[in-house]
């Protein structure tokens, strides 16, 4: 027995069960009977019934997004859940009214969804019904109910992209939609999953309108060349080519566009079209990024001699930074000898900067030039570096054994 008005506990506790499938939200609102040494399959809970799938008020099932249960599609909402229970079939009920008390009042024309399932022993005996998640993938979980030593379980399905696109669509008609990001990003999501790739090139075009720039340029240029080429690769990769063209001619963009637009032919395996977007990017600012998309399309084309001459003018031309950032470029990717002469560079030209010898001790560090290592390193130190760039200068050189004896 419980109280109808007054706040007493439940003998049945009132739980929540909740998962995210994929980016939906489900969730079981229910209350837990105990077996409490009951019969409960035949007896407690009669075969062949409806019954309200746990005690004391309606059990509910919630979901944020459309969900297809065992393949079957339910709408987004809020549902009452009952259950028809069978020695070994069953039947889900999930009806339109969430708000009765058990299965009472139960109407059967209220029904959103019926569907039959298979139920059978569970892993292990639950003396609490309980409501138990297991994720299967990325947009589907099994969805069980236990109690006793019988589980009735069931998938619960997603349309992971539809969902995000449907909420794409309802952000861009807020902040997002203001910004050349907010657009990009909602078509760089199509080009990235390869869905919805028509709507997508209408978001990349909105993003290049707002704002040309070489992320938004590039994902127009690949969703471009995959909506008009029918799966044509060739084909596709020119027209790819050709939208990147006519965007650059089109809009107001800088040596920064040119330089990633020459990249982006790189990848197009275009090397004269991309040497001649780098040879524009060079023209408009002739800095070491724009003479490096140059010598990388050289590069790629096979062409070492015209990239190692093309890679040297560019060390001349870097500044500290840029040679800096190149340098951790070439590490990352393997190429430490390389790395090395382009720290070395950089220590040259600028000679009392401490975090230049603090990289060229790493650059022989990862080549294997421990003595040359400690030598930047204690260089870097004596030049009273700050405390970020002092930190890492002392930890080399601890991993190298090497005590450092130079105070601050």
């Amino acid at each position: 027995a419980q109280s109808i008005t007054l706040k007493t506990p439940d003998r049945s506790p009132k739980a929540i069960s909740m998962e995210r499938v994929g980016v939906t939200d489900v969730k079981v609102i229910y209350h837990r009977p105990a077996v409490n040494k009951r019969t409960i399959w035949g007896e407690l809970v009669p075969y062949n019934a409806v019954w309200r799938a746990g005690a004391n008020d309606n059990t509910v099932f919630v979901c944020s997004d459309d969900v297809k249960i065992n393949g079957q599609t339910l709408a987004a909402g809020q549902y009452g859940f009952h259950i028809i229970p069978g020695a070994s079939k069953s039947t889900l009920i999930f009806s339109n009214n969430s708000t009765q008390w058990g299965s009472y009042s139960y109407d059967q024309a209220e029904d959103a969804l019926r569907v039959e399932i298979s139920n059978g022993p569970a892993d292990y005996f639950h003396e609490y019904l309980t409501y138990e998640f297991i994720p299967q993938s990325e947009n589907s979980a099994t969805l069980q109910l236990v109690w006793g030593d019988r589980a009735f379980p069931f998938t619960v399905e997603t349309d992971v992209h539809e969902a995000v696109l449907t909420q794409i669509r309802k952000d861009l008609q807020t902040k997002p939609g203001w910004t050349w990001l907010g657009w990009h990003e909602a078509a760089n999501y199509c080009l990235a999953n390869n869905v919805n790739l028509e709507e997508g090139l209408q978001w990349a075009t909105r993003s290049v309108a707002i704002n040309p720039n070489p992320n938004n340029l590039r994902v127009k240029a690949v969703l471009t060349g995959k909506t008009r080429s029918a799966d044509d690769e060739a084909k596709g990769k020119a027209i790819a080519l050709e939208t990147m063209a006519a965007d650059l001619d089109a809009n107001h963009c800088t040596w920064k566009e040119y330089a990633a637009a020459a990249n982006f032919a790189v990848q197009q395996e275009s090397w004269d079209q991309g040497i001649a977007w780098a040879d524009q990017a060079i023209k408009m600012s002739p800095n070491m990024t724009a003479m490096l998309a140059k010598a990388t399309v050289y590069e790629k084309k096979g062409d070492m001699k015209m990239a190692d001459k093309v890679k040297k003018e560019a060390i001349q031309k870097g500044s500290n930074a840029e040679l800096n950032m190149y340098g951790y470029t070439l590490i990352r990717n393997g190429k430490t000898a390389e790395a090395v002469k382009v720290f070395e560079a950089n220590a040259e030209k600028h000679p009392n900067d401490p975090n230049v010898w603090d990289s060229l001790g790493e650059g022989y560090f990862n080549n294997n030039q421990n003595e040359k290592a400690i030598a930047a390193f204690k260089k870097s130190l004596s030049l009273n570096p700050p405390d970020n760039v002092r930190t890492n200068s002392e930890s080399y050189l601890a991993r190298l054994g090497v005590k450092n004896d130079m105070k601050p």
